[in-house]
């Protein structure tokens, strides 16, 4: 069995922390499943924007948000 190793993953920090102005949001909300993918098919960075509920403080779900404008569009139409 061999196991393929995703270098950008390895040399990089791609989930940042922060999302910078010049990321694309997406409107898809992030699953267990979609989050593996992202980090699995996509060589990217990206963010998680949390989405609050008005009124409240607490945090439902997440929205993704993607540096590279195709990766963006490919997660919508793959989990829109």
């Amino acid at each position: 069995m061999s196991i393929s190793l995703n270098l950008h993953s390895w040399f990089q920090e791609r989930e940042l922390q922060y999302c910078p102005v010049h990321f694309i949001m997406t409107n898809a909300v992030l699953t267990t499943e979609s989050h593996t993918w992202i980090k699995e098919k996509l060589v990217g960075r990206f963010c998680l924007i949390p989405i609050v509920i008005p009124g409240t403080y607490a945090v439902n779900n997440y929205n993704v948000a993607f540096e590279d404008s195709k990766e963006a569009i490919l997660y919508e139409l793959m989990w829109s």
